[in-house]
């Protein structure tokens, strides 16, 4: 599960509901060009002040977690809902389920950015952009001390590629029909069919 392809599969589906949301991506690149704008690339400096692209890739990961299951073993024994756990026992902690939950999440199953961007809604927000701390109805990667090791890192890759893609291309579908958003078999949250597209050079920073 670690390594590049997590962050590469985010991506991809980033891309991918990014291009059947044409009103995003646009909002996007808009906020891309007002503050990167027009002669150079994102830079990691950039991403602090681009709001919009850090709640695309949330709602990404909202969406399409790379880990839609972790493995957690229980500490000691507990009582859940009235359920007697063991210490030992292994649990399965469904991150997918948690972030698509209609109680924590409107409209649960829509791709909506504005969403962290909400300040009418306390239990979201300008905050909920932040990943780690004890917040539990957003679990891209993980929680506490067996939390994803790499996900600062990830989180600087996915900015970078995906704010350069929408800023350097346009893009079209094969076919000219929608992404197929659909997810394929498997632990990691891959799509059922590769994304594929064709990027139309829009600019060139070099």
């Amino acid at each position: 599960m670690a390594g590049t392809d997590t962050s590469s599969s985010a991506m991809q589906w980033a891309m991918g509901e990014l291009i059947n949301n044409p009103k995003a991506f646009h909002k996007l690149r808009d906020e891309i060009n007002t503050i990167v704008g027009p002669n150079r690339l994102i830079k990691e400096s950039d991403i602090p002040n681009l709001p919009y692209l850090r709640a695309v890739i949330r709602e990404t990961l909202r969406l399409h977690p790379s880990a839609p299951l972790i493995i957690r073993e229980c500490g000691e024994d507990c009582t859940v809902n009235g359920f007697m756990v063991k210490a030992k026992t292994r649990v399965l902690v469904n991150c997918y389920a948690v972030m698509r939950d209609p109680d924590s999440w409107k409209n649960p199953d829509e791709f909506d950015p504005e969403r962290f961007l909400d300040s009418s809604d306390e239990k979201i927000g300008e905050h909920q952009m932040e990943f780690k701390g004890q917040n539990f109805r957003f679990l891209p990667f993980g929680s506490g001390r067996r939390g994803c090791p790499g996900a600062s890192l990830a989180m600087l890759v996915m900015h970078a590629a995906v704010g350069s893609l929408v800023q350097c291309f346009d893009w079209e579908v094969k076919g000219g029909e929608k992404v197929d958003l659909n997810p394929g078999p498997g632990f990691a949250s891959e799509m059922a069919q590769p994304l594929v597209c064709y990027p139309i050079l829009r600019f060139n920073p070099f």
